[in-house]
This record gives structure tokens, C-alpha cells and sequence, in this order.
């Protein structure tokens, strides 16, 4: 019968320290995503207020 052996490429606490990381990306992704949010809703408001695009209601 043949001895198996397990080896292990990462180190013990690297899954943890992967979920660490992936919620550090989210977090900043969102913070990236609300000020891009709020560049284009100022961009709708302007658009919105300026005479040139009047919106005519049907």
C-alpha cells in the first residue's frame, strides 16, 4: 500500500486573508461607484436644467 501525503501551497490562514482582501475590493469598489453615481446625476440635472434640452411632454 502506498503512502499519501498531503501538501499544502498555500499557508493556513490565506482563505481568510482572501475574504479579507475581497471585502476590502468591494468596499472601495462601492465607494468608487457612489461618487461615479453622483458625477452622472449631476450630469442629468444639468442636462435636465439647461433651455437647450427641453424635454416636451406627449
Amino acid at each position: 500500500m502506498e503512502k499519501k501525503t498531503m501538501v499544502f501551497d498555500h499557508p493556513i490562514g490565506s482563505f481568510r486573508d482572501s475574504v479579507r482582501a475581497y471585502r476590502q475590493y468591494k468596499k472601495e469598489w462601492r465607494a468608487k461607484m457612489e461618487i461615479k453615481l453622483a458625477k452622472m446625476e449631476e450630469e442629468i440635472r444639468l442636462a435636465k436644467a439647461d433651455p437647450f434640452y427641453k424635454v416636451e411632454a406627449v
